[in-house]
């Protein structure tokens, strides 16, 4: 009976390699995972590990699945990591927004932000926005800010790619926001189609694996929505313009990082540069990891005004791409859109 241990370190690598060896004991009579060892646990390592153990057991139905050495993790019990796989320990997902800085693990199903919507007789971008601002203001605990702003352009940025592009049913996530450090880390993730399936609607993207279309959707005016002879409406501010994901990795970088993962391959962004990661196990959906430094944040317009521009200079040497002016969404907050027309 395989005994698989926890890691001490939050390190996303070490993260990684706990889940390619529970994908080893594929198909065993049973698998115990062993918590004792479990040290610093952040946002990422939660959704990222509850996910995959949920789906470990959904695709091995026959492997007994058990857990041991998790009943002193209080931390991660309060922020419902363990029972977000299954086991009965600790917070229920969803029970609580949190408060102290902290969003616990949630588990938001799109169809929600659909019915929302369809009540307020406003977009699903608007509802994504409004539950952002609503998280962003329990991580900083204040309301307004350049903080706020910025967390609540990232994570509805993130939230937004999920509903529009990734076919998931769910949206999960987890935050926390340290201030001694001046550190605040967002992870999202999805249980969709995953980057390469989407941006092949893309008739001029060329894509032949995992690693390909994250880098791709990491560049300015890639989209599987926004391409040469695709019919945009640029007179709707939520238009896909592909720049998203260019603008938040952009903000991530400022002394932050920025992970994303999807298929067999992940790229970490930082200050340094960019890092590719193998995943063995599969990232079946997209999952994010936005570590923002809070002493580097400035006013969001002024941030998001010099990416655009840089962004446009890149966009200009890519073949393919459609309108490669950012859509208002992707430059500011919609409270903000009217002040621009």
């Amino acid at each position: 009976m395989p005994v698989i241990n926890y890691p001490s370190t939050c390190d996303v690598k070490a993260v990684f390699d706990f889940c390619n060896e529970i994908e080893q004991h594929c198909g065993a009579d049973k698998v115990v995972i062993d918590f004792s060892s479990m040290g610093r646990i952040e946002p990422f390592t939660m959704v990222y590990v509850a996910k995959y153990i949920r789906e470990f057991n959904r695709r091995n139905k026959d492997t007994v699945v058990s857990c041991m050495g998790y009943q002193s993790k209080d931390y991660a019990a309060n922020m419902a990591f363990f029972r977000a796989f299954g086991l009965k320990h600790g917070r229920e997902p969803n029970c609580v927004d949190g408060n102290e800085k902290f969003v616990p693990y949630t588990i938001l199903r799109v169809q929600t932000i659909v019915d929302e919507a369809t009540k307020e007789w406003e977009a699903e971008q608007e509802v994504i926005e409004r539950r952002a601002a609503h998280l962003a203001e329990i991580l900083a605990q204040q309301n307004s800010g350049h903080l706020v702003d910025a967390l609540t352009f990232s994570i509805r940025e993130i939230m937004r790619n999920v509903y529009e592009h990734s076919k998931s049913k769910s949206i999960e996530y987890c935050a926390q926001y340290w201030p001694y450090y001046s550190k605040v880390e967002i992870a999202i993730i999805d249980n969709g189609i995953g980057l390469k399936a989407s941006l092949k609607n893309n008739p001029h993207v060329q894509i032949e694996n995992h690693s390909d279309a994250i880098q791709q959707a990491l560049m300015p005016a890639i989209s599987s929505k926004n391409y040469k002879g695709a019919i945009i409406d640029t007179n709707d501010p939520w238009h896909n313009s592909g720049f998203g994901l260019y603008m938040i990795n952009r903000i991530c970088r400022l002394g932050g990082s920025f992970l994303i993962c999807s298929g067999d391959h992940g790229i970490k962004l930082d200050e340094v540069g960019k890092e590719h990661i193998d995943l063995p196990h599969i990232c079946r959906g997209t999952a994010v990891r936005m570590v923002l430094n809070t002493s580097k944040l400035t006013e969001l317009s002024s941030m998001l005004a010099k990416f655009r521009d840089e962004g446009y200079e890149i966009a200009k040497q890519i073949k393919g791409v459609g309108m490669y002016e950012a859509s208002a969404a992707s430059q500011m907050l919609s409270r903000d859109f009217n002040k621009n027309a």
